[in-house]
């Protein structure tokens, strides 16, 4: 059976084969998680950045830090894999229950969790607590899913601290609660419409948000109309799929990657210090080339190739299993380990570069481990629940 008919059209009810489980799904989000946490491991807390870096470092910074463009890759999936599950339960009794129930068992625990966890270690530690967002109506924001948007800023530009990763979730979960919206009221072929007219529109609001308001500043990537770019397109590749029963032609997905890339490209050689420090032209220009070339790997992915065969094999497809979980504790062990290892051991900063590397690696898989405890003992019990929400 073609891979394609796995997203069924809203006029069929959905079959084990409609709801099947996409393996070289889970390899993206390996390699979207891998990527952020290599990026906030070299850009975060001066782990390059307390000494005079040698030519290697500053060249491992240049191709490590806009990495976080991994966040795009999930806002690609985000829209692929829920506009195909929006679709495929549209006529559904129960549409909104099962689709609001389920995401909030999958979504709210561990995140919830990380919140009030941080908020406890903070009473009772001052390190913590100056990691922690300072304005009590800003931790309530956060608490909303509200916390991205300038008005709870209180004239901070930036997110950043303990939750500083955590303005990406508010993006995703406003997708959630409007979505199931437009795609009930409106056909696969008028939805396939404004995916395409908010992918073209999401540059422009971003070029004029940039010189009125946020000039440079990364709060302008934070927004969600900052990020529909790959949320629509996503969407699109959902919707296509759906229509033509078959995946997106090879020809389009080159000429995404083609233009994705001519951006960085130009971006690199014009204004190669913004590969470093994010500014007007990666929050731009920038977040368009990381939302199309996002969206040529889920393209791909969904035709047979070598790149299908790499994004199946086990440790990465594992990775992509917990890669939720990392994404929310990683900031919750990274801040705090190194703000002690930083300032309290001199020797620190007369580490070389392997060394650096290999604390970073230390890291990431001592963040896998809580995140797979976490998944094993304390998620799985509410999965489990998914069960009594299913769609009819």
């Amino acid at each position: 059976m073609s891979r394609v008919k796995l997203l069924k059209s809203d006029k069929t009810p959905p079959t084990k084969e409609a709801t099947k489980h996409l393996p070289e799904l889970d390899g993206l989000r390996g390699l979207a998680i891998l990527g952020v946490m290599c990026s906030h491991g070299v850009g975060l807390s001066g782990l390059f950045r307390r000494t005079p870096n040698s030519l290697l470092e500053n060249l491992f910074a240049y191709f490590t830090i806009p990495l976080w463009g991994g966040v795009d890759l999930f806002f690609v999936l985000s829209g692929f894999l829920i506009t195909g599950i929006l679709l495929r339960t549209k006529t559904d009794e129960r549409y909104f229950q099962s689709f609001y129930a389920r995401r909030t068992l999958r979504i709210f625990p561990i995140y919830y969790f990380a919140l009030t966890l941080s908020l406890i270690l903070g009473h009772y530690s001052t390190e913590i607590a100056d990691i922690l967002p300072a304005w009590n109506s800003w931790k309530v924001a956060y608490f909303l899913y509200v916390q991205n948007w300038p008005v709870f800023w209180h004239g901070e530009k930036i997110m950043g601290g303990l939750w500083g990763a955590y303005w990406s979730l508010a993006v995703e979960e406003q997708f959630y609660f409007l979505w199931p919206l437009v795609i009930l009221h409106f056909s696969e072929k008028t939805v396939a419409r404004l995916c395409i007219i908010g992918c073209f529109v999401a540059l422009p609001l971003r070029i004029l948000l940039s010189h009125f308001y946020f000039r440079g500043s990364f709060g302008l990537a934070q927004i969600t109309s900052s990020r529909v770019d790959g949320l629509l397109l996503g969407a699109f590749i959902a919707i296509y799929m759906l229509r033509k029963r078959r995946p997106i032609p090879k020809s389009w997905i080159a000429a995404c990657a083609f233009v994705g890339m001519s951006f960085l490209v130009f971006i690199g050689l014009s204004y190669p210090t913004e590969f470093v420090a994010t500014g007007r032209w990666m929050t731009t220009i920038g977040i368009t080339a990381f939302a199309l070339l996002s969206g040529a790997l889920v393209a791909l992915s969904q035709h047979h190739s070598p790149l299908q065969r790499v994004l199946t094999l086990k440790w990465l497809r594992t990775v992509g299993k917990y890669s939720y979980g990392m994404y929310v504790y990683h900031l919750l062990l990274f801040l705090p380990v190194r703000s002690y290892l930083l300032s309290g051991a001199a020797s620190w900063i007369h580490l070389n570069f392997p060394e650096k590397i290999l604390f970073m690696i230390s890291e990431i898989m001592a963040v896998f481990v809580v995140a797979k405890l976490s998944y094993d003992h304390f998620e799985s019990r509410f999965l489990n629940l998914k069960r009594y929400f299913s769609p009819a």
